[in-house]
C-alpha cells in the first residue's frame, strides 16, 4: 500500500488536496470518485519518493505545435485500435524531441503499471494541462477516449490558429516600433552629434531650430546610460511585482484597459474561455470542474477572478459565443494592423524629416548668404 495525494473537486464546487492510501494511483482514483469526487490528479506523497517527484523530461514546456502533433497521432493510433501501450511506443520512436521522447517512455512505464493514461500523463503537469488530463479522464471513464482525443485536437487546433493570428497583427506594428525607435536613436547620437561638431569648425551662427535640437541631443547622450539603466531596473521591479497575486492581477487589469489593445485581449481571452468550457462539457465533464478547469487557462488574473462568481450556467451556445468573439477579433485585429502600421511608418518618417530638416539648416542659411 501507499499514500497518494489527489487533488480532487467536490459536489459543492470548492477544490482541495486530500491523502489516501491504496494500491495504486488508478485505485486511489476509483476510490475517490465512488465516494463523489472528481478527481484532477494524484500523486504519489513525495515522503515515499524520498523526495520531491520531478518529470525525468525537465521542466522546460514542449512546445504547443509539437503536443498537437502528438495528439494528431495518439487519435489516428487509438482510432486504429492499437493498444496504448503499443501506441506510446511508437509514438515515442517518431518522436524528433528528446524530452518527449523521455517523458513518454515514463508514461509508458506508468500505463504498464496498471495506471490510466489519463493518471500516467497528470504525473507531468508542466507538460499536459489539467484541462487535457481531465478531458481524458472523462473519455476514458465514458469508453469514449477517441471523442475525447477528436475534441481536444479540434480545440487545440481554434486556440493555436486565434493565438498565431493575434501574434502575427501585433508583430509587425511591434517590429516597426523598434525599428523606427532605433533609427531615431542612431540619428540622435550620432548623425546630429557628427554635423554638430561640422558645424562648430564653421563657427558659423545656428538658427534657433537646429540650436535646441543641438542641445536636446547633448542631453540626449548624457543621460542616455542613466534612462537606459532606470528603465531596466523598472522592468526587472515590474516582472518580480508581477509574479505576485496582487501584481498580476493590476497588470492584468491595466491590459483589459488599454484603448484598442484591451479589447483585443478581451475578446481573444473569452473566446479562449467559451471554447474551453464548450469543450469540457461536450466531453462529459460536470459543471464545476469544468469550470475550475476552464477558469485556470484564461491566462488573466483579473478577468478570472471576475468571471469566477458571475458565471451560474452555461449550455450549448457557447461554441457559437466562441465563433462569434473569433470573427470579432480577426475584425479587430485587421483594422489594428491596417491603422497601426500607416500611422507608425508616416511617424517615423516626420521624425526623421524633422531632424534631418534641422539639421540641414545651417547649410541653406550658409547658401543665402553666400549668394
Amino acid at each position: 500500500m501507499a499514500r497518494f495525494v489527489c487533488k480532487i473537486g467536490t459536489p459543492t464546487g470548492s477544490m482541495r488536496a486530500q491523502e489516501v492510501e491504496e494500491a495504486s494511483a488508478e485505485a486511489a482514483r476509483r476510490s475517490l470518485e465512488a465516494q463523489g469526487y472528481y478527481v484532477f490528479d494524484v500523486q504519489v506523497r513525495r515522503e515515499a519518493l524520498g523526495g520531491p517527484r520531478r518529470s525525468r523530461a525537465g521542466l522546460n514546456r514542449i512546445g504547443a505545435k509539437a503536443l498537437l502533433v502528438f495528439n494528431q497521432e495518439l487519435l489516428a493510433l487509438v482510432k486504429a485500435g492499437l493498444p496504448i501501450l503499443t501506441a506510446l511506443d511508437l509514438l515515442g520512436e517518431r518522436s524528433q524531441q528528446p524530452r518527449l521522447r523521455t517523458l513518454l517512455a515514463d508514461v509508458r512505464e506508468a500505463v504498464k503499471g496498471g495506471a490510466a493514461l489519463s493518471a500516467a500523463l497528470a504525473h507531468h503537469p508542466h507538460v499536459f494541462s489539467p484541462l487535457y488530463t481531465a478531458a481524458l479522464h472523462a473519455g476514458e471513464q465514458s469508453g469514449t477516449l477517441v471523442d475525447a482525443l477528436t475534441r481536444y485536437v479540434e480545440y487545440q487546433k481554434r486556440i493555436l490558429a486565434l493565438r498565431q493570428r493575434f501574434r502575427a497583427a501585433l508583430t509587425y506594428p511591434a517590429v516597426l516600433c523598434l525599428a523606427s525607435g532605433a533609427v531615431i536613436l542612431f540619428l540622435l547620437t550620432f548623425v546630429v552629434p557628427t554635423f554638430t561638431r561640422i558645424y562648430g569648425d564653421l563657427e558659423a551662427e545656428l538658427p534657433v531650430a537646429t540650436r535646441l535640437l543641438v542641445a536636446l541631443t547633448g542631453r540626449l547622450r548624457e543621460v542616455l546610460p542613466l534612462v537606459g539603466g532606470g528603465a531596466a531596473l523598472l522592468l526587472m521591479a515590474a516582472w518580480r511585482w508581477r509574479a505576485t497575486p496582487a501584481g498580476h492581477q493590476t497588470m492584468d487589469r491595466w491590459i483589459l484597459g488599454l484603448p484598442w489593445v484591451g479589447d483585443l485581449a478581451r475578446g481573444y481571452l473569452f473566446s479562449r474561455f467559451a471554447r474551453t468550457l464548450a469543450m469540457t462539457l461536450g466531453g462529459g465533464i460536470p459543471m464545476i470542474p469544468s469550470l475550475q478547469i476552464t477558469l485556470g487557462t484564461v491566462g488573466n488574473a483579473y478577468l478570472t477572478g471576475a468571471l469566477r462568481p458571475a458565471i451560474r450556467s452555461l449550455g450549448d451556445m457557447l461554441g457559437h459565443v466562441a465563433d462569434l468573439h473569433d470573427a470579432e477579433v480577426d475584425t479587430r485585429l485587421t483594422a489594428l494592423a491596417a491603422v497601426i502600421e500607416p500611422v507608425i511608418m508616416i511617424g517615423m518618417g516626420l521624425v526623421v524629416a524633422t531632424i534631418v530638416v534641422i539639421m540641414y539648416l545651417p547649410i541653406f542659411h550658409l547658401s543665402a548668404v553666400v549668394r
